[in-house]
């Protein structure tokens, strides 16, 4: 096991039980500057960083003296990534771009490696079946600039990208990006890589491509942690979760920090934690912070199937992601399906006036609480609005995050739970 000497280490001379406002932005501002620091690589799948941050919050949880499930902290499980260990460089007519900056490989890219001549190709060059065969006997061996449309209805989209999934089995392929750069993690990979580049970078007469990208395809192993706080009944139980991984580095170069993607989420997850630690909950309330989540929600699909607790025990379920802004409020995810705990929230912030809105939303199986909704349990997720525009970037910087209004959703968050009795 690495030890990591981190700022976050001060958190232990904070008194769980202070739970004023300045302790909990305190604790906010430490979990977050170390959950986003460039020493936990992102917190995904290069260098160990996701297991590095189970570590932490797995000894934050035995300082606040959080029980165990199963006699573990751990909740251990494993799937395929497809990863870019190495250096990613690419090259427009001898003019190098910057990765992160100017482009991203794709999460699901293959590898290439050379100089490249560009072809150009729109949507007309592979209309017709004849015309569709002509192209491809021409592209093979080089890299294809696709020149698309802006698109954005569901059919559109599944077309541009069974158009790019064919070309990608002949050569590198490039497209100009239609906003800001955001990036993923992907499970598959293709045989040639697919590159994004920022529009201001974008060369409609390209002839020459010179491209390094390396990806590795890996079985990861992944940790979900786990804290149980006894209540004064457990008859029934209430579980707050929010995600810890992230997407981790696109090569040594390149590193997505995730402060508001979820060290904001984690962070509120741990002020939670230490508040009921100290104030006996009514009823047991169980903490978990999932692995996988940017990977497509595996961390918490192997929890839910699993089944280390009693899912018919669960009173709600609070999964918490993107905490770090709020100018504009909360969205409640899954509103609509529990409308006597949404109402009770809008009438809380309608007495306190904490909050700008408390806005309902629809099912969405956007975040850590989908696998749960699927099996029957009652489960909303929370996410704060306005603010920052960093999200999936290499700006979701912890200096830039503002967590304007924290603690009137971390006090939001402490009413929901004590009123669920």
């Amino acid at each position: 096991m690495r030890i990591l000497h981190l700022p976050l280490l001060a958190l232990a001379a904070l008194p769980a039980a202070a739970q004023d406002a300045a302790t909990v932005l305190a604790n906010a501002r430490r979990w977050v500057d170390t959950l986003a620091s460039p020493a936990l690589h992102g917190r995904g799948y290069v260098n160990g960083g996701d297991s590095l941050a189970a570590e932490l919050i797995a000894a934050e949880f035995d300082r606040l003296g959080l029980l165990r499930v199963r006699d573990s902290r751990f909740e251990p499980f494993s799937f395929t990534v497809n990863t870019f260990p190495d250096s990613v460089k690419l090259a427009v007519d001898g003019a190098p771009l910057r990765a992160g900056l100017d482009f991203l490989v794709d999460p699901a890219s293959g590898s290439a490696k050379g100089r490249y001549e560009v072809v150009h190709l729109t949507l007309s060059d592979l209309a017709t079946p004849e015309r569709r065969a002509m192209t491809m006997g021409v592209v093979a061996g080089r890299a294809i600039a696709l020149h698309l449309p802006v698109v954005r209805s569901a059919d559109s989209l599944a077309l541009v990208r069974s158009v790019q999934d064919e070309l990608l089995h002949y050569g590198p392929v490039l497209r100009r990006s239609a906003g800001k750069l955001t990036w993923g993690v992907s499970q598959q990979a293709a045989r040639f890589p697919l590159l994004e580049l920022r529009a201001e970078v974008w060369n409609d007469s390209a002839a020459t491509i010179d491209l390094h990208v390396a990806n590795r395809m890996r079985k990861h192993d992944a940790r979900n942690v786990w804290g149980l706080v006894k209540g004064r009944s457990s008859k029934e139980l209430v579980v707050v979760s929010a995600h810890y991984d992230h997407l981790g580095r696109m090569g040594p170069d390149v590193l997505f920090p995730g402060a508001n993607d979820n060290a904001s989420g984690v962070s509120m997850l741990l002020n939670l934690a230490a508040r009921y630690a100290q104030e006996k909950p009514w009823c047991d309330v169980l903490f978990i912070a999932f692995a996988g989540e940017e990977a497509g929600l595996v961390g918490s699909e192997w929890c839910a199937v699993d089944r280390a607790f009693d899912l018919g025990a669960v009173k709600l379920l609070i999964n918490l992601d993107l905490l770090g802004t709020g100018e504009e409020g909360i969205t409640v995810v899954n509103a609509t399906a529990h409308q006597e705990v949404f109402d009770r929230m809008v009438a809380g912030n309608t007495a306190t006036g904490r909050l700008a809105q408390v806005k309902p939303r629809g099912p969405a199986c956007n975040s850590d609480h989908c696998p749960f909704v699927k099996r029957g349990v009652p489960a909303i997720f929370i996410y704060t609005l306005g603010g920052i525009a960093a999200y999936h970037d290499v700006f979701d910087h912890a200096e830039t995050l503002p967590l304007t209004e924290y603690h009137d959703v971390y006090l939001t968050l402490v009413d929901l739970i004590n009123g669920l009795k």
